[in-house]
């Protein structure tokens, strides 16, 4: 099977640069501080009380693994943003098109050489979590789905990068960009949600159904319904949403997560679509059309 040679070199290029190590440094001491830090407060707390909560170990590995999501939503469009407005920016994605290489094999390349490493740091970042391991409450298929909902998450904010480098020439532009849309899909839905449910309230109207599947594209409530399943917080998603109770509990919120996968992961296959149309030149395009 021929390798992607976007992919290839990106991927040999970033192995030999200082700056995959550091990052990996980085993301790693700042997950561990947090969880040492909460450590000893629980280990403070045990020391003045003489007694031992076993559910403040839970409390670590939620917290932990809160902080390592919101470090992904920060750090994967930053890594994405300027995959392809960096080509054009040195004058090198139309010398890259010249070539038999077509336009999808840059953009997938590009996307698959950041998610590779964005894939080695949460990996790296597992001992951190299994702290909890020591004291039970997770296990091993619970690390397995809080990894599906990891890729899953940099896939999505991966292609929304990808999709914003595409579509403006600047990488400045492209980040910003990049970085709304992940706001827009973790913060806005929910204050969508939240005002439908309100405005629903007060007119006696439950206008909140469907923004309640509109959540589908957020990624925060896929996480959330992953913890709560693991912790063992009642219903996945209901505790999420105040107005629930007044939206549709159906088989949907009851299988959350794998709902919200899918939805998720299908529109990051459109956006990388979209984002291989914009960089695909015209001419290919057109002479592809003429063909058929």
């Amino acid at each position: 099977m021929k390798m992607n040679p976007v992919y290839r070199q990106e991927t040999t290029a970033g192995s030999r640069s200082f700056k995959l190590p550091l990052v990996i440094l980085i993301f790693n001491s700042i997950l561990a501080l947090v969880a040492l830090l909460d450590m000893y407060s629980m280990i403070s707390q045990v020391r003045q009380t003489a007694e031992i909560q076993y559910s403040s170990f839970l409390s670590l590995y939620v917290f932990a693994a809160s902080v390592e999501f919101v470090m992904l939503l920060f750090l994967v469009p930053a890594m994405t943003a300027g995959s392809i407005s960096g080509e054009r920016e040195r004058r090198t994605l139309n010398l890259l098109l010249t070539t038999q290489m077509t336009a999808g094999d840059v953009v997938i390349g590009k996307l698959a050489a950041n998610l590779s490493t964005i894939l080695l740091l949460i990996v790296s970042s597992f001992p951190i979590l299994a702290l909890v391991f020591i004291y039970g409450g997770i296990t091993i298929l619970d690390a397995a789905l809080l990894l599906l909902c990891y890729v899953t998450t940099a896939f999505l904010t991966g292609s929304i990068g990808v999709f914003c480098s595409a579509y403006f020439r600047k990488s400045t532009i492209a980040t910003v960009a990049s970085y709304c849309i992940t706001v827009l899909l973790s913060l806005g839905t929910v204050a969508a949600y939240e005002l439908s449910g309100v405005l629903g309230h007060d007119s006696g109207f439950n206008g909140s159904s469907g923004f309640f599947y509109l959540m589908l594209f957020n990624p925060g409530a896929t996480f959330r319904s992953v913890l709560s399943s693991q912790i063992g917080a009642g219903n996945e998603i209901a505790d999420f949403f105040p107005w629930l109770e007044q939206g549709p509990v159906s088989f949907v919120s009851e299988h959350w997560m794998l709902f919200g996968t899918v939805t998720q992961i299908g529109l990051a296959v459109v956006l990388v679509w979209l984002a291989v149309r914009k960089v695909e030149p015209v001419k290919r395009r057109s002479a592809k059309k003429t063909e058929h």
